[in-house]
């Protein structure tokens, strides 16, 4: 069996048609959700990139390997499934960004890996002044001055050349020239959409109303700090709101796009034949604030579900068709599903399940429970964004990071470590600084109302809180394979 997965960076679940969203327009992703899989409460395992991706690679919770920090890419030795299939003859093409593996972990595990250069929508498109007002940046700049990280739209001749398009035609190309009689391959395309800054085409820009869009709205002295900080880091109360209304219809717009990218790839697997034998995966490795709360982008200690529910939707040779599985699973699940198909066994102690069963039409287990982790202490220096060893270009004013930077360098505490947990419709966050929340999701389900402290639920709040320590307990470490 072949596999692909496509992989957008900072996709919300709730953003797709077969997810409910009422004016998506997600049809391929709606056509793969009709052909196979798809897990309604699939949760990553913590909510920046890429902490969330070797979490992916490994099946290891962040706490297991200090996966917290930007700079913390997978080593060679460390496990990654990747290195597993390619070690067992799979031909592995990583196209697009990486954001994972170290370049020894890269050269280890993949066959082909080629970044796919062109135009950005993301990192490249950060400053807030043109070049040639200030002679100096080399992104787009913004509306007004401000750090909405809302950008004019690009001319749709760009398309083509646009860094995602030309990663996405990468793996088009690739599928069309696989012979049958090749070794079966592992295509992992991976594209900035819809990442912000909010920007793409004009035909994708304009393509939604930001009248019909609602936001999140908290209350601020019940969430934690960062909110407040965010915003007044930012000069965010004194933006008016309909410019969030149009930060959350253009990130609609590049979740189009992606769609639209994916109608690519599933058009190259029919017409090539490959689709019978080609388990399909689509998922992201985190979400996106996209206006809700009045914030944008994301925050590393952020666990509410516009950041930490992403889309899993499979499609497997001989699976079931038009299944929906609500009960709850995570990302480190997709490594075992992998193996368990490809019949490659896994060597190292990893906490992931196989789906195979649910992809066959079973039921999950709708008392598991799912955890994530974000954020560094005090004590973590190395892992805060914007030093002078890794990102210090973040912290110029005239970068659309700079609040957030700042707010690390200045207000630590703010970006400690914390732990969710979701179980049935409960979800609760720990802070190492105290800033902890509950919310009952069947009553909130946009989570505006932090019910922590609350008397009906301190029954539940404990009970929790005991089983997140003895999930701790049970995944403190992992031990080495005999050799």
């Amino acid at each position: 069996m072949n596999y692909v997965l496509f992989f957008p960076d900072e996709m919300r679940a709730e953003n797709l048609g077969c997810y409910g969203h009422p004016a998506a327009r997600t049809p391929n992703y709606d056509r793969l959700a009709a052909e196979g899989t798809l897990f309604e409460n699939h949760y990553v395992q913590n909510p920046v990139c890429v902490g969330s991706r070797c979490s992916l690679l490994t099946g290891w919770y962040p706490h297991v390997s200090g996966f917290r920090s930007l700079l913390n890419f997978l080593t060679p030795t460390e496990p990654n499934f990747l290195k597993s299939l390619k070690a067992h003859g799979y031909q592995v093409h990583l196209y697009g960004k990486n954001h994972a593996l170290d370049p020894d972990a890269l050269e280890q595990s993949v066959t082909e890996y080629d970044s796919c250069g062109g135009l950005r929508t993301e990192s490249e498109s950060i400053w807030k002044e043109s070049p040639a007002k200030e002679g100096k940046g080399k992104g787009r700049h913004l509306f007004g001055d401000d750090y909405t990280m809302l950008f004019p739209a690009m001319d749709d001749s760009e398309l083509e050349d646009m860094q995602d398009t030309r990663t996405v035609m990468r793996g088009v190309e690739f599928l069309d020239n696989y012979k049958k009689e090749d070794t079966p391959f592992f295509l992992f395309i991976s594209i900035n959409n819809p990442h912000a800054p909010y920007v793409t085409t004009k035909h994708y820009y304009d393509m939604y109303d930001p009248e019909k869009f609602t936001l999140r709205e908290a209350q601020q002295e019940q969430q934690p700090s960062f909110v407040r900080l965010l915003r007044e880091y930012s000069g965010f109360d004194s933006i008016h709101p309909d410019v969030f209304k149009k930060c959350a219809a253009v990130y609609q717009g590049m979740v189009t796009y992606c769609d639209d990218m994916l109608g690519r790839v599933l058009d190259a697997l029919d017409r090539n034949g490959l689709a019978e034998d080609t388990m399909v995966i689509v998922t992201s490795d985190h979400g996106d604030f996209a206006g809700d709360y009045g914030l944008v982008e994301k925050w590393p200690n952020c666990f509410y579900d516009n950041l930490t529910r992403v889309p899993l939707i499979i499609r497997a040779p001989g699976g079931e068709r038009g299944h929906r599985v609500p009960e709850p699973v995570s990302e480190i699940d997709i490594f075992p599903t992998v193996m368990d198909y490809a019949q490659v066994p896994i060597t190292h102690d990893q906490f992931g399940h196989s789906l195979k069963a649910q992809l066959e039409g079973a039921a999950g287990d709708l008392q598991a429970a799912v955890f994530c982790e974000g954020g560094y202490d005090l004590r973590e220096p190395q892992c805060f964004e914007g030093t002078e060893r890794d990102y210090s270009f973040l912290l110029k004013k005239n970068c659309v990071y700079y609040p957030k930077m700042m707010i690390q360098q200045e207000q630590g505490e703010s970006v400690c470590r914390g732990t969710m947990m979701r179980r049935g419709p409960y979800k609760l966050i720990v802070r190492s600084n105290g800033e902890n929340e509950f919310y009952d999701l069947s009553e909130d389900p946009l989570e505006e109302r932090n019910s922590y402290r609350k008397a009906r639920y301190q029954e539940k709040i404990l009970e929790m809180e005991k089983e997140m320590l003895a999930w701790y307990v049970r995944t403190s470490d992992v031990v080495r394979p005999l050799t």
